[in-house]
């Protein structure tokens, strides 16, 4: 059995923060504004350090600008940029 490359094994640790990152998001803002939303990061190696280098918040249908404004400034002060939000398409 070979041991994993490093390149291998940095991708794992990036695949698994990015999931706990858009976990966590998505559970706050489930918690605190009551909202289903779906958020997806980016996450970029800059030197030593992760980045997110892009966070997209998808929120659901008839989210007022007051809510928008919410989860945007939640997720800017946790993720350290400012998200987009995401086109919603219709099923």
């Amino acid at each position: 059995m070979s041991a994993a490359r490093p390149d291998t094994l940095e991708t794992e640790i990036l695949t698994e923060a990015k999931a706990q990152l858009e976990a966590y998001c998505t559970a706050q803002c489930r918690q605190q504004f009551g909202l289903d939303i779906r958020v997806t990061v980016t996450l970029e190696k800059a030197g030593q350090q992760v980045v997110v280098k892009k966070a997209v918040a998808a929120l659901p249908t008839g989210c007022t600008a007051a809510q928008k404004q919410a989860v945007f400034s939640l997720l800017q002060q946790t993720l350290g940029t400012a998200p987009t939000a995401a086109e919603e398409s219709a099923p």
